[in-house]
């Protein structure tokens, strides 16, 4: 399982204005690289949407996974405006990270 964002999906969370990340080292390597980890993309999300002014709907953060794929999505009962699925989990949280940016939601 990828733990980390690869280096041009860094760059694209960079473009879109994130706080650029720390230096990662791997391994016995002395020479590491800027990434994002999983929970620091956790973290942009918020834990809920609200689309509406009504309190009474919101959708609640949700990520899962089955054998093959990890779902993250806002979960509306049979409205998900936003979902994102990747066989990688911070591939499927990167995706949901840019949507949501490039929608103005975040």
């Amino acid at each position: 399982m990828k733990m980390y964002t690869n280096e041009s999906q860094t760059a694209k969370l960079i473009e879109l204005g994130f706080d650029e990340p720390r230096l990662l080292y791997f391994g016995n390597n002395t020479i590491g690289h800027y990434a994002y980890t999983i929970g620091e993309l956790i973290e942009m999300l918020p834990g809920v949407l609200a689309p509406s002014n009504n309190d009474d709907w919101e959708m609640p953060l949700s990520i899962s996974s089955d054998s093959f794929m990890w779902t993250v999505e806002y979960d509306g009962g049979y409205f998900r405006p936003y979902e994102a699925a990747s066989n990688e989990l911070i591939d499927a949280l990167y995706d949901m990270v840019v949507k949501l940016k490039e929608e103005g939601v975040i």
